[in-house]
């Protein structure tokens, strides 16, 4: 123990290499536990409980700002936290496990996730900067299971596996301000998964690297062997807000499984190499999806459909507000790309070359202006973790 924290609990120096996962139970509100520079091993902590206004804060401690956060190697996991409530995670670099790099779980594990009631964490992860090199099919850089109240911003990835970061069962979650960029020699086949169940998330100002298979899957179901067996019932997402997000030469913008009252707006999905949405059914049926002011290009001969959606779902479940779509191979190329699927409420814009420069994705045509992330902010959803970074900070640059 050394000296006192900046909320007047006490401060715990980790070195390097030394173990503290038994240090939970002897924590109190407001203390602070600073792992300082070089490499520490694989950390799990049980049951922290901080207060309102005196959470206990777990951060990398580095004084020298040219110097590299404190690094937390990967194993299975870098960092587990089993429910943690009034806890602040930041200031870190973790990575290369084989599992779940940060896991954090509220779930008490005596029934199917989706019965449970998430708990209630109050939980902030901070500049968290994540990495992984090698592949591993069970990968993903953050995973919240049963959580609710959770605010994730200010996090750089690069590189990762089934996917950047997961949704089980949460809700009431801010994910905003964050960098998910790609690496070379790995499948990165999920940004955002949003699975059936989780209720008011937002997910704002997320930038993606080139080749992300799908950016955000909202309403996807566990299809694991054990799900199956459980035969859990699925409930539909509900209140999703993706908004203010952009993504480089992606397959897919976002897919819908079984996903309700939700509202995809001012996003950049830019020389777009699939579809800019999809719905297989295979999760589930969208409903009440509204899409609205996002701006989707593609070179000529690249994209295959504006929208691929599966016999069976109504376009009444996904209601187009204005949005820009454009190419040079339009309007020839309709016939083969389709016009987007769902109810005109607005007219569809097919007639301006937004002229998109590539640094920050903004339109130069000024008619394309209203049209994208760089577009004025939108409403966080009731209920949903907001951060005050959404309105301090400027947006990421995409990769």
């Amino acid at each position: 123990m050394a000296g006192a924290s900046a909320l007047g609990g006490r401060v715990f120096n980790i070195e390097p290499g030394v173990a503290f996962n038994s240090l939970a139970p002897f924590l109190l509100p407001g203390d602070e536990v600073r792992l300082l520079p070089g490499v520490h091993i694989p950390f799990t902590l049980v049951d922290l409980r901080g207060e309102r206004g005196k959470p206990i804060v777990i951060r990398g401690y580095q004084t020298e700002t040219d110097k590299p956060l404190p690094y937390v190697k990967g194993e299975a996991f870098s960092i587990l936290l089993l429910r943690p409530q009034h806890v602040i995670v930041r200031d870190l670099l973790v990575g290369n496990s084989s599992g779940p790099t940060v896991f954090i779980d509220g779930s008490v594990g005596a029934t199917p996730v989706l019965e449970e009631t998430p708990f209630d964490a109050d939980l902030n992860i901070i500049n968290l900067q994540i990495k992984q090199t090698f592949e591993a099919p069970n990968q993903t850089s953050i995973y919240l299971r049963s959580m609710q109240s959770v605010d994730v911003s200010n996090i750089s990835i690069k590189g990762w596996n089934n996917s950047a970061l997961v949704l089980d069962n949460c809700k009431r979650v801010g994910i905003t301000q964050s960098v998910f960029d790609c690496a070379k020699n790995l499948p990165q086949y999920r940004g955002v998964a949003i699975r059936s169940g989780c209720e008011d998330i937002s997910c704002m100002y997320v930038s993606f690297g080139i080749n992300v298979k799908v950016a955000f899957e909202v309403g996807v179901c566990d299809n694991t062997i054990a799900a199956a067996e459980n035969n859990s019932p699925t409930r539909p997402a509900q209140r999703i807000l993706i908004s203010h997000n952009a993504a480089l030469e992606c397959a897919c913008f976002v897919s819908l499984g079984s996903v309700d009252n939700s509202t995809i707006v001012n996003n950049s999905c830019i020389e777009s190499t699939k579809y800019f949405y999809k719905a297989d059914g295979l999760c589930g049926v969208p409903n009440f999806v509204t899409l609205e002011n996002n701006l989707v290009t593609w070179i000529p001969g690249r994209l295959e459909r504006i929208s691929l959606v599966a016999q069976g779902v109504a376009p009444e479940s996904i209601r187009l507000q204005r949005n820009l779509w454009w190419s040079e191979e339009l309007p020839a190329a309709f016939e083969i790309v389709g016009k987007p699927f769902g109810v005109e409420l607005a007219p569809q814009v097919f007639d301006i070359n937004p002229k998109v420069e590539m640094r920050g994705f903004m339109p130069v045509d000024l008619k394309a202006r209203d049209f994208g992330w760089s577009q004025q902010i939108s409403p966080t959803p009731a209920g949903a973790a907001k951060t005050p970074l959404q309105s301090q900070a400027p947006a990421p640059k995409p990769s």
